[in-house]
């Protein structure tokens, strides 16, 4: 497949025979897999950004507060369904509207693409190497709440170079059985060339017990450093740094650093609810010059949390 850094990637991945059998196994060992079949990338930026209500700062790149007739255009969609991904009235953080996912075990046939509701921003390119992503989250108790089986809510997945592979995602953050979140991000030192490679290291961080039924807000700065010492990850959540690792590796060797998805990711294919449902608000994404102030949520109402250390 031929592809250049502003082109639409589109992975190739293992069969679903594959999948039933040493895929499964292989996915329990990294503790969350990403797209065992075919995964895209978000289309190449276009000349045209929309943005939430104000540009309060030229390090951001692209936001959506979801508050209009349709999604910002930097956006790529991966919902399969008609009720897979909607914009809604149910829940807001700021303003009138958010995102609602939506993901239903019955609606699984065992083809791959249905085991998604998610919308995928822009891979880095031209050597970009590090990011800042702001955004909060509404978990339903109703629907999210007790299940046995864990769900991907936001990750960042890597872009194959030409002719090579793709494996798990480098960074996904999970709702886990027991109300648990995990973060886990991964490195390798050596090129990706076949599909589902194993990392060459991976970290598992325990980010506490879920909070249901309220917005939950995130902050994520990280720089890509996949074979160095130079790699920076830090995670606050409503405020609190939760993750604070520097000069370390992370990610994989690759042309083009990941790309940030969130939504559901039901990557087993199973879940104790009948429908599972997640909401998203208050999107911004900044460059490497940006900060916490840059892209925390809540600065359209005045309720933006304060950085604590």
């Amino acid at each position: 497949m031929q592809r250049n850094n502003r082109s639409a990637v589109t992975f190739i991945s293992a069969t679903s025979t594959f999948l039933k059998t040493g895929m499964i196994a292989l996915f329990a060992s990294l503790m969350l897999a990403s797209c065992a079949k075919v995964d895209t990338i978000a289309p190449a930026a276009t000349t045209t950004e929309e943005h939430s209500s104000a540009r309060e700062d030229a390090s951001l790149l692209n936001s959506d507060s979801f508050d209009n007739t349709k999604l910002a255009n930097f956006w790529h969609k991966e919902l399969w369904t008609p009720t897979a991904g909607v914009l809604s009235t149910e829940q807001q953080r700021v303003g009138s509207k958010s995102m609602r996912f939506s993901w239903k075990p019955a609606q699984y046939d065992g083809t791959n693409t249905t085991l998604h509701s998610e919308l995928a921003s822009q891979s880095l390119i031209n050597g970009e190497t590090e990011r800042w992503y702001g955004y909060s989250t509404y978990l339903p108790s109703a629907s999210m709440a007790n299940d046995t089986e864990p769900v991907i809510i936001s990750q960042w997945h890597g872009v194959p170079n030409d002719g090579v592979s793709h494996t798990v995602p480098p960074m996904a953050i999970t709702l886990e059985a027991a109300n648990k979140l995990t973060l886990v991000y991964r490195a390798s030192s050596n090129p990706i060339v076949k599909v589902m490679q194993h990392p060459t290291s991976q970290k598992i961080i325990d980010l506490g017990t879920a909070s249901y039924d309220k917005w939950v807000d995130y902050v994520v700065h990280v720089k890509w450093d996949a074979t160095g010492k130079t790699g920076v990850l830090q995670v606050w959540q409503d405020g609190v740094l939760k993750v604070n690792e520097q000069n370390i590796s992370i990610g994989y060797p690759e042309l083009q650093q990941p790309y940030w998805k969130v939504g559901l990711y039901a990557w087993t294919g199973k879940s104790t609810h009948s429908e599972r449902v997640a909401f998203c608000d208050e999107v911004r994404i900044g460059g490497a010059t940006a900060n916490y102030d840059s892209v925390k949520p809540g600065r359209g109402n005045n309720s933006a949390r304060i950085q604590a250390n």
